[in-house]
Order: C-alpha cells, then structure tokens, then sequence
C-alpha cells in the first residue's frame, strides 16, 4: 500500500479539510485529491463525504484511520531500523514536552545534544501531556517526555527519570499567610488555582483530598503551571505547584501530611524502534538523574 496516499488519508481526517493538509504536506489540494482518491480505489470505498467545503470520515474510513496510523508506524520503524545499522547519529528526531519540563528540565540537555549531533534535525514541539500521550500512541512522535500518566495503554511504556515535589502556595500577602498550620479542611473553603481534571497533577490534589474527606472548591483557567503561578501571586487563590516553580512572590503553605510527588519521564511506543538520535537523546536524559 502506497504510504504516501496513506500519510494524506491521515492528514485529511486530523485536519478536516483537504486544502489544510495539502498546505500542511507542502502539496495542491489536486495532489491530495488524487493521492486520496488512489487510495479508496485500492480500498473500494469512499473513506470521506465531502459535504460543501468540509470533508467527514465515512463508516469506512472511520475503520480504516487507526490501521493507517499503525502502517505509517511500520514504515517509519522499518526505515529507522535499517538507517540505525549505520550507527550514525543523523536524521530527524521530534519529540513533544509540556511548557514547564521544558523550560525547568530539558534546556541543558537540549543545548548539549543540538551542540554535538549538529546533523540531527531537532523539531521539539510544547503541547499538553495528554496530546503527547495521544501523538506517541498514534506514532505520530517518536517520543515524549511527560508527567507520568494514570493509566497506560499496553502498547506504551512510561520510564521514569525525575521525581519533582509538589507544594501547596499562595501569594505572600494573601490571607492563608496568616495561619501558622492549617487542615485540608480548611483550605477547602478558599477558592484554589488549579489545572484541569484531566490531568495527572489535578488527580494527585483530588486524590488527596478525597483521601481526607475534604471538599474542593477550585478554578481551572489553564493547565499551564506559569499561567497559574501567576494568578496565585497575584492574589487569586492557592495552587499546588513544582518546588522549582516557586520563588520570592509566593508563600509555602504548611499542611500536614499533604505530600504530593509526580513523576517525570520519557513515553515510547513499545512497537516502533527508536532512531539512534532518539536513542542518545534518552541516554543523555538518563546521564542527569
């Protein structure tokens, strides 16, 4: 089967429209036309309604998405398996992080690796853990590096790198200030800055709180961690945020037996082999533990 009628079928469907992935593949929309029409006549269906100036996956084509996904993934494995007996370190690697772990846990490395493997084109890419976890399991990134997921698909593996402390905060002239030692009880009668449910920081707090009976009275404008610190030091209410994330605008609540660890790490499909940039890339990540 032609990969490249495949790689436009997979395009059009994530994006919706067959001039965006023809923008996005660098093609006219005639040749994304004409890839995708090669392919349904090798298939013998219709994978999209094309209804005005939108395109809508068909039942076939809805069945056929998640095995193009898996021949894409084959095809890059077979390729990177058969570059990777050189045993030279060039070619692409992309790879996804959050904001935060980027910012506060990978600028060295990064800085290091792009320095000696000058021939690697490094495309790094900051989105949400969940799309990195959706992106890897769809073979669409050869890796990411997240907080650690709570539950993981048996075709994924999670290795963990780096422990980092959460702490409860506020902003220094805030009212909480004022109290020496305070329950989760009472806490859960101030308004709290927090990311959303679905990630895996927000059911750490959740956990804990249920844990102790306690209500949970919170704000999600963003899951991005800076953009919360700078509402809890602007007075808005309290977080839980990353010990190197706190500096002098924010106060360190003490709440008893409220200890909150995430874990750090790096997401790889079990099914596709790894680059050899990838492969350095991790064994550096590795050397800084």
């Amino acid at each position: 089967m032609n990969t490249i009628a495949v790689k436009a079928f997979v395009t059009a469907a994530e994006e919706n429209s067959f001039s965006l992935a023809a923008e996005k593949l660098h093609l006219t929309q005639p040749g994304i036309s004409k890839r995708i029409q090669s392919l349904e006549d090798q298939l013998r269906c219709r994978l999209f309604d094309r209804i005005g100036r939108r395109i809508y996956l068909t039942e076939a084509g809805e069945v056929f998405l998640p095995h193009a996904y898996r021949l894409l993934q084959e095809a890059r494995s077979g390729l990177t398996a058969v570059q990777n007996l050189s045993n030279t370190v060039v070619g692409q690697l992309s790879i996804a992080t959050t904001q935060h772990i980027g910012l506060h846990h990978l600028s060295q490395t990064i800085r290091k690796y792009i320095e000696k493997y000058q021939e690697v084109e490094f495309a790094l890419d900051f989105i949400n853990s969940k799309q990195a976890y959706i992106d890897v399991l769809k073979g669409k990134l050869e890796l990411a590096i997240i907080t650690e997921p709570s539950e993981l698909d048996d075709k994924l593996t999670f290795v963990h790198l780096w422990p980092e402390k959460l702490r409860f905060v506020c902003a220094k002239d805030h009212v909480l200030v004022s109290k020496n030692a305070m329950s989760l009880h009472e806490l859960s009668s101030v308004m709290g800055i927090l990311p959303g449910r679905s990630t895996y920081t927000r059911r750490l707090i959740d956990d804990l709180f249920e844990q102790e009976k306690a209500g949970l009275m919170a704000s999600v404008p963003t899951n991005y961690l800076e953009a919360i610190k700078m509402l809890v030091a602007a007075g808005v209410g309290w977080s839980v945020l990353p010990e190197n994330l706190i500096d002098d605008q924010l106060c360190i609540l003490d709440i008893p037996n409220a200890n909150i660890e995430r874990s750090i790490g790096y997401l790889i499909h079990k099914e596709r082999t790894l680059s050899n940039a990838a492969q350095v890339f991790l064994s550096q990540l590795h050397d800084v533990e």
